[in-house]
């Protein structure tokens, strides 16, 4: 009698267990047809007991992003009768997508006859969303930390350009690399102020030559702007469409604001995606562009900088000509570039006839405006790759790669010619004309060494004045009568 009473009541706290378990409980068939569920599996997916009954599983609880590998060996358990826990995706009544961690055990009678399956399930949804978050932001995390690593490249190569070119092409390759979701370009301004040129562009996108500032937000409030994620906001007018999002970012140096970075994301046009993916995705990129338009402003302030220091050491201040520092290395460079090439190469030395009457007789600020008119029309008469430069004084010479003994010549009588047609004026009346003399020598019958040509210049150029001046000598005509003496 106590033997029955204690299996009575064993039966009886089972049940109870079973019945009242927050966990949802299902006995199925062999055949893999529900028999019972408990309380816990209608409230967590929300079936009746009747309405399950007779029902398969899989039929009732997966849904189109169930695993179809976790559905395998679901059923490869229930045919091997062996016990098996997964975590597994299953929808509710509602189509609610919920994760359990599912136990599937086998259950045997006392001869040892497979007669049911039981399959216990818990609710993991939180802990697979928690999870999911630790991943994203884990991820997000690795993300950054590449991309500081990237910008820390990038940024030793910003700062080691030399010169405006080579910065444009490490801005092109550094944003392709850093964001290549995004088209951009990169626009300084012109030296009027009035308008902006484009410098550098990458991606598929088109781009103006230029752009006035006006047309920009950025520029015009005089910080940074996003557009495509805000409830008011207003395109620029140099962007081709309003659909697509985009950022502005000024370009800053030494305080002022000297140009504009533009970067537009097409793959979000705002006619195709949705709303609240742009601004998710605009929000993860909008530091980066920060850091990055810092960056590019640090590196153009630093080339600016540096490009002045060289100015300053090789130029000369008052005519912005080239100075002697500049002229001889530049006179080696192409003196070896002659050498091996074969090329051509003069060199035109020049003087300013009586300069000493224009201080004088007008005073130090008549010869300066002196100085610098020459200075002015010896860059037009000589265009680059000629280069003009002042040794100091009213002594100037005129470096001349790929120019023969006769077009050297040429090319210094007219200047000779134009120089004497110049009105200048200083106060109330005007200056009297300017002449020059000028003495030409080529490579290498004037000399293998940059010391030896520009002797044989001035050689020629003294002979000029003791002409009566006002006149071009060749140097070259000059050693071929002493060679013949």
């Amino acid at each position: 009698m106590g033997k029955s009473t204690d299996i009575d009541e064993e039966r009886f706290f089972s049940h109870m267990a079973l019945s009242n378990s927050l966990d949802a409980l299902m006995v199925t068939s062999v055949e893999g047809k529900i028999l019972w569920t408990n309380a816990g599996f209608e409230k967590m997916f929300g079936f009746t007991r009747k309405e399950v009954s007779g029902r398969r599983p899989g039929d009732l609880l997966d849904g189109p992003e169930t695993s179809t590998e976790d559905r395998t060996r679901v059923e490869a358990a229930l045919a091997n009768r062996e016990k098996l826990t997964l975590e597994i995706l299953h929808y509710t009544k509602d189509q609610t997508p919920v994760w359990v961690e599912k136990t599937i055990c086998p259950i045997f009678d006392e001869t040892g006859q497979h007669t049911y399956n039981m399959a216990f399930s818990r609710d993991i949804t939180q802990r697979r969303e928690m999870e999911e978050r630790t991943r994203e932001v884990m991820e997000s995390e690795d993300l950054r930390q590449n991309e500081r690593r990237l910008l820390s490249q990038i940024s030793e190569w910003l700062y080691s350009a030399k010169s405006l070119e080579e910065l444009l092409l490490v801005v092109q390759k550094s944003m392709q690399t850093l964001l290549p979701e995004a088209d951009g370009q990169l626009y300084i301004y012109s030296n009027s102020r009035d308008t902006l040129d484009l410098m550098s562009s990458w991606g598929v996108g088109k781009a103006d030559a230029h752009i006035d500032a006006e047309d920009c937000w950025a520029l015009r409030r005089g910080r940074a702007y996003s557009y495509g994620t805000k409830a008011i906001e207003f395109a620029c007018s140099h962007c081709e469409s309003e659909d697509v999002p985009y950022f502005c970012l000024p370009i800053i140096a030494h305080g002022e604001t000297i140009g504009l970075l533009h970067l537009n994301f097409s793959a979000f046009d705002r006619t195709i995606v949705p709303r609240d993916l742009i601004v998710t995705f605009m929000e993860q990129r909008w530091e980066l562009g920060l850091l990055c338009a810092e960056q590019i402003s640090l590196a153009v302030a630093n080339v600016q900088l540096r490009q002045e220091l060289l100015d300053q050491s090789i130029r000369d201040p008052l005519t912005s000509l080239w100075n002697r520092r500049w002229f001889l290395d530049a006179a080696h460079k192409e003196m070896k570039r002659a050498e091996t090439s074969g090329g051509d190469l003069a060199l035109v030395s020049l003087d300013v006839d009586h300069f000493k009457k224009f201080n004088d007789q007008y005073g130090h600020d008549a010869g300066d405006i002196v100085l610098r008119e020459v200075g002015s029309l010896m860059r037009s008469i000589f265009p680059a790759p000629l280069a003009p430069c002042r040794l100091g004084g009213e002594e100037f010479v005129v470096l001349c790669p790929g120019l023969d003994h006769e077009a050297a010549m040429d090319m210094a009588n007219e200047f000779r010619l134009e120089i004497s047609k110049l009105e200048i004026a200083h106060g109330d009346s005007t200056l009297p004309p300017i002449f020059v003399s000028a003495g030409v020598v080529n490579y290498p019958e004037g000399g293998k060494t940059v010391v030896d040509m520009l002797k044989q210049a001035d050689l020629a150029l003294y002979k000029a004045k003791e002409s009566g001046r006002n006149c071009v000598i060749s140097a070259s005509n000059m050693l071929a009568k002493i060679a013949a003496e």
